[in-house]
């Protein structure tokens, strides 16, 4: 009831939160704007402060429900343009492009609630009216490079890859050198390795592994290592992990690298780990046993986890190489390792799983006796060259900002 509200202590509160602000004490703000709210909740402002701390917190749905009811109670530009970014951030875009629109129905030619619409509009598909409006913008600011940056994600989802490198090119040699460009250079080689491939609709798993992410993709004993399905509900054997393993080898051998050390992500990777170290006559280490000048194998066998794999290379104090011989996730839930054995859907089991009491030992003593029986591929050259010559951009090679030639490292 209105007659219930006392908006005399509301915008006491609203006052003692903004001096706390001020002083740099924003829990006890927080608690103010809270008070204010359930003082006289027909206030905006209060929403609006108590909104802008749950986003603070990252409890966006909290915000969103305070900007809400923000924008309900004045149709200001402020309450409306808070809506909108924070339901962008909850990914719930239709309801962000209205508010943004709502913005601009007060000032058409505000620049940023135009380029929160462009964004919005981007992430929901609409990339022809994005880009439309990232161009508009780009030729009243010129100078903001990151301008470019948004130019070129439409052009990507609009397929047009040679107009996303040339857009990105422009945008870097615009950027100040004291910019974060990483994201932007990630972008270009994206938009480079796609123009490899003639035909966008001939992609298998291979192809988007490598265009999207820059990403090794080896195949297993099912397929010829160029034709590489998505596994689904796998039962792997001792020769699938050896027929994948044997691949590996030559990748190595072929790029001469020198490993220092083999590390196992989890329990059920240490009889892949233990196989390959004997491999590649390196030991088996754990984080704690490395040091800077190693240069380690992260090996992981089944991959069901992003987080895992994040948390290990996170905490790895040296340089490494990452190889799953199978992900078990999608590359959109959590970057894929550098090298992939296969990528699986649906429950997929290792052939030491199945026993086990068995030892690693044991079980890497089977990976060996399985590699034993596997012959040498026909097209095993063909595989080598798919990256070493055909398809070199691959991320872990380090390369320039000048994306000059990859050569393999060693």
């Amino acid at each position: 009831m209105l007659g219930e509200f006392k908006p005399g202590q509301a915008y006491q509160h609203i006052e003692r939160g903004q001096h706390l602000e001020r002083q740099g004490h924003l829990d006890e703000a927080m608690l103010e704007f809270k008070h204010a709210v359930e003082a006289d909740p027909s206030i905006a402002a209060a929403h609006n402060a108590l909104g802008h701390h749950y986003q603070r917190k990252g409890l966006l749905t909290k915000a969103a429900d305070e900007f809400r009811s923000a924008a309900l109670l004045s149709s200001d530009y402020k309450s409306h343009f808070n809506l909108g970014r924070v339901l962008t951030e909850l990914e719930q875009h239709e309801e962000a492009a209205d508010a943004f629109r709502h913005c601009l129905s007060t000032n058409e030619h505000d620049p940023s609630a135009r380029y929160e619409l462009a964004y919005v509009q981007c992430a929901q598909g609409e990339f022809s009216d994005a880009l439309a409006q990232f161009q508009s913008l780009m030729a009243e600011y010129p100078e903001d490079w990151e301008l470019g940056f948004a130019m070129a994600n439409c052009h990507m989802g609009l397929r047009d890859c040679a107009a996303a490198e040339q857009t990105l090119r422009q945008a870097l040699r615009r950027a100040p050198p004291s910019a974060d460009t990483s994201a932007a250079h990630e972008a270009l080689l994206v938009a480079i390795r796609h123009q490899e491939f003639p035909s966008q609709g001939q992609l298998g798993l291979k192809a988007p592994l490598y265009a999207e992410y820059g990403v090794i993709c080896l195949g297993s004993s099912h397929d010829d290592g160029l034709d590489v399905p998505i596994y689904q509900n796998h039962t792997f054997t001792y020769r699938d992990v050896a027929v994948t393993l044997s691949r590996l080898l030559a990748l190595l051998k072929e790029y001469g690298w020198q490993f220092t050390a083999l590390v196992g992500v989890d329990k059920a990777s240490m009889p892949l780990a233990i196989a390959a170290s004997l491999l590649v006559d390196v030991p088996v280490l754990s984080i704690e046993q490395l040091r800077k000048h190693d240069f380690a194998l992260v090996v992981l066998a089944l991959g069901t986890q992003p987080e895992l794999l994040e948390v290990t290379l996170e905490h790895l104090p040296s340089r490494m190489l990452s190889f799953a011989l199978c992900l078990n996730w999608m590359p959109d839930q959590g970057l894929p390792t550098d090298i992939v054995g296969v990528h699986s859907s649906g429950e997929c089991v290792l052939p030491w799983q199945r026993l086990r009491k068995r030892s690693a030992e044991a079980a890497a003593t089977s990976i060996l006796r399985a590699l034993t029986t596997v012959p040498e591929e026909d097209n095993l050259s063909q595989q080598i060259a798919y990256y070493t010559q055909e398809h070199k951009l691959l991320r872990f090679l380090n390369l320039p900002p000048g994306l000059h030639q990859a050569r393999p490292a060693t």
